[in-house]
């Protein structure tokens, strides 16, 4: 055998290195907060709404329901990965008797074949942890930066903003998230006193990476002194997604 030969690394140390330098590179462009200067723009090629839910009477009075609901997802990239978009919409009505309740809601996704995004300094979930401060100081973004495959870079641009203009439209909101489980997502609503003046909208989204059929379930539970309402819906992408180009 030659020096050469030797001396050579072996191949699975190469491959081991280079998988290495890829996360690193992604995860260094994740944590600059102007990452979207180097990712590419991904349209959403297939869209399908998610029906509203029926309302839900709420213990004391006023309804609950789920609206405005959409899928929204990204061709396929080499690896046979595409990004999927879950929005939704928890709507009380105006005069619900939220009381100081909380509100529970969580996306359920296929736990095979399906990952939540990473996005700058956290998951690719919105709205963020409020820390306990007014949600209504955090604004929707248009658009966000997810770790993605495609076209010769690890982070991809998605629009978010077209899914709703605000996270809440009434002040004394917070929001936390549920513990991490995988398939699923959840939202902690802590809900202002009293009775709204208007019907309050509480916003959220989240961005998974997935190889799966996009199916989807979206369920809320609101909770108050007076008991407990529930509210879901579900919904499915069909046909078949589109490759990006590489």
């Amino acid at each position: 055998m030659s020096s050469d030969s030797e001396s050579r690394p072996p191949r699975g140390a190469l491959i081991v290195i280079a998988i290495g330098l890829l996360a690193t590179v992604a995860a260094a462009l994740l944590a600059n907060p102007n990452a979207s200067a180097g990712a590419v723009a991904l349209e959403w090629e297939q869209h399908a709404p998610l029906p509203d839910s029926r309302p839900a009477p709420l213990p004391g009075g006023g309804t609950i329901q789920l609206v405005e609901g959409g899928l929204r997802a990204s061709g396929r990239n080499v690896s046979g990965y595409q990004l999927l978009r879950v929005a939704a919409v928890l709507l009380f009505s105006k005069g619900a008797a939220v009381g100081n309740g909380r509100a529970t809601c969580t996306i359920r996704v296929p736990r095979l074949h399906t990952l939540v995004t990473h996005a700058p300094g956290n998951r690719g979930v919105y709205p963020r942890p409020s820390e306990g401060e007014d949600l209504t100081k955090q604004d929707v973004p248009s658009e966000v930066v997810v770790e993605f495959n495609s076209q010769g870079t690890d982070v991809a641009r998605v629009e978010l903003g077209d899914a709703f203009e605000r996270f809440v439209d009434e002040h004394g909101v917070t929001v936390s998230w549920a513990p991490f489980q995988i398939g699923r997502q959840g939202w902690q609503w802590g809900l202002p006193p009293g009775h709204p003046r208007r019907p309050l909208d509480l916003g959220f989204a989240a961005i998974w990476r997935t190889t799966a059929k996009p199916t989807v379930h979206v369920a809320c539970a609101v909770t108050t002194s007076a008991g407990t309402a529930r509210v879901s819906t579900a919904g499915v992408l069909t046909g078949e997604p589109p490759p990006l180009a590489e």
